[in-house]
This record gives C-alpha cells, structure tokens and sequence, in this order.
C-alpha cells in the first residue's frame, strides 16, 4: 500500500492501473468481437444506446459527488494539519518569554512531540487507535506547563495565551486522527467499482463496423474511469505516501525551532 503512493511511484502506479485497465478492456472487446457477429450487434444499438444514455448519467452524477467529497474531506485534512503546525510553532516562539529552566523544558517537550509525529506516528497504520506514545509527550508538556515559575505580568500574560493554545493544540491532533480514521465504506466502493464496470461493459453491445474506432473509444472510456477511481482512493488515503499529505510542515518546525533558539 505505502508502495503504491510513495513518490514517484504514484505516478507509475497510475499509469500501470491506466495502461492495466485499457488492456484488459480492449482484449475483451477484441474477443467478443471474435465470437459475435456485427450484424447481431447492431440490432442492440437502440435500446443499448437508450440505456447506456442512462446509466451514464447516473454514474457520473455518483462518481462527481464521490469526487467532491473526498477532495472536500482531503482539504479538511491539510488544513488541520497546518493549524497544529502552526500552533506549535506558536507555543515554541512564546515559550521563549518563560524563566530559562521552564523555557527549555517546554521547548524541549515541544521538539519531542514534533519527532514523534515526523519519524513514528505518521507511519503507523491508521487502525482507529489512539497512540499512546503521543499521549504520553502530550502529558509531559501539559505537565512542564505545570511547573512554570512566572516571575512577572509580562510572562503571565504569554502564559494564559499558550495555555489556551495547548487546547487548540489539542483539537487539531484530534481532528488529524480523526481524519485519518474516515474512508469510503466498502457499500460505497462497490458501488462505484460495479458502475465502472457496468459503464464499460455498455460498450460491448455495440458494433461498429471500424473496430479501430470501437476499441479507441473503449480505451478511452476505460483508461479515464480508471484513472478517477485512483485519483478517488488517493485522496480517500489522505495519510498514506509522499504524494498526500506528507508531513513536511511538520518537518519544516524543526528548522524554524532552531533560528529561534539562536
């Protein structure tokens, strides 16, 4: 599964399942065209043409509204992504108005949280689980925050403000897991993976008397549904390979975290 989403391995991946489906589509249409006379087609083209009409509606209203839907759900994905980054990136900068020992310590817990997300978590299987290695930094940082000694109203008040921050912080990595979890059910792919099917079987009642042009247009039928259904299933995987949502912002903290301990 990482495989088949790892950069630049989508890209091949695409174009083998594209390529994949043209040709199994096509030797189909050939074999059938081998065992059934064109004359016994024809007489299908009104009622086909009629039906196929319909069936193509249908489909494509399913397959638009499955589009929009995952592409709604990826955006949701990549923007509470950047809003824990940038929260982080918050606490980190405001830390720095803290008594030096508390200061490190919150830094430090911050920059453990980051590691963790970057290097473990983000590839661990999204199993409807919550992980425990990341509840246990998040409870070292709740607890650091504890231990702050303020020494004036300038520090109290950055102090009330991270602390409102850690909820956010909070909310974000929940609604990251949480995205992580959501994925088309197995009603809603076989219902979209059957209508491809039953799209481009259509073809198949029909006789053209060029089997060049027939095969063309099967070829493009079958290439282009093919080819939505993965870029589907790709945006259904928000986490899953470099082509989604990689955790470089996550990785680009790191570098900021150091040019504010300068």
């Amino acid at each position: 599964m990482n495989l088949l989403f790892n950069s630049p391995y989508w890209i091949l991946s695409a174009s083998i399942i594209v390529v994949a489906s043209i040709v199994f589509w096509c030797g189909a249409l050939w074999l059938t065209r081998q065992k059934i006379s064109i004359d016994a087609l024809k007489k299908n083209h009104d009622v086909a043409g009629f039906t196929f009409s319909i069936v193509g509606i249908l489909y494509s209203v399913i397959l638009g509204f499955t589009v929009v839907s995952v592409q709604e759900r990826y955006n949701r994905s990549i923007e509470t992504i950047h809003t824990e980054a940038t929260v982080l990136a918050d606490l980190y900068r405001e830390a720095g108005f803290f008594p030096e020992s508390s200061r490190n310590q919150v830094r430090s817990t911050l920059r453990n949280y980051v590691s963790y997300v970057v290097s473990e978590e983000w590839h661990l299987p999204k199993d409807k689980k919550m992980h425990l290695g990341a509840q246990t930094i998040l409870k070292e940082l709740w607890d650091s925050y504890f231990q702050v000694i303020l020494e004036n109203d300038n520090q109290k008040a950055w102090y009330q403000e991270s602390i409102g921050k850690l909820d956010d912080l909070m909310r974000a990595r929940l609604e990251r897991e949480f995205n992580s979890w959501d994925h088309l059910g197995s009603m809603m792919w076989s219902l979209l993976i059957s209508g491809a099917i039953i799209t481009i079987l259509f073809m198949f009642f029909f006789g053209l008397d060029n089997l060049r042009s027939q095969l063309l247009m099967t070829a493009l039928l079958a290439g282009y549904l093919a080819f939505i259904l993965f870029l589907v299933f790709s945006l259904d995987h928000t986490f899953k390979g470099q082509e989604n949502t990689t955790p470089i912002v996550m990785e680009q903290l790191s570098d900021l975290f150091d040019r504010w301990d300068m």
